[in-house]
């Protein structure tokens, strides 16, 4: 399935990163160029080829396996935050927003599960949140996606993750 955009913006600022993702980092940048990367006129989700989002690059593509805007982003030395669809740069962090009684919004950030997606979640195997390999590296998720974090949180409440857990 393609990723699902949010909102005519996104959309826009989407087709001009893909017009500048250079040739040899996009597996399907002539399929882009022959058509369009979105999926309808509507513009609510990328295009999908052969079974898969047009953006990424099937294994064994002398240009990089995975997102072809991921790869550009590191390429021209950006954070992929500004290349990528939001769905596909906040994953696997997902923030649940609650708003209490006293008028407090609490944000509750945990990992994203298959059953977050209903009936996609099932077709979702490139969504490796369950598995015993995810969240494991060298450094805590609160490092290594603090960009991330703190673009869907905000600073403030970053910066209360990090008191509260560093």
């Amino acid at each position: 399935m393609g990723a699902e955009l949010d909102g005519i913006d996104e959309a826009r600022n989407l087709s001009a990163a893909a017009a500048t993702i250079p040739t040899h980092l996009f597996q399907f940048h002539a399929e882009a160029n022959e058509g369009t990367v979105f999926s309808d006129e509507s513009y609510s989700a990328t295009r999908v080829v052969d079974g898969a989002c047009i953006f990424h690059n099937r294994s064994g593509f002398a240009g990089g396996e995975g997102c072809a805007l991921h790869l550009a982003a590191d390429h021209f030395d950006e954070s992929p935050i500004d290349w990528k669809p939001s769905v596909c740069w906040q994953l696997p962090i997902k923030v649940d927003w609650e708003m209490r009684e006293d008028n407090v919004e609490i944000a509750t950030v945990r990992r994203w599960t298959r059953a977050d997606w209903g009936e996609h979640g099932t077709k979702m195997a490139w969504c490796c949140t369950e598995g015993t390999d995810a969240y494991v590296g060298n450094s805590s998720v609160l490092d290594s996606l603090s960009d991330e974090l703190t673009e869907i949180v905000g600073t403030e409440v970053f910066i209360q993750l990090r008191n509260r857990l560093g």
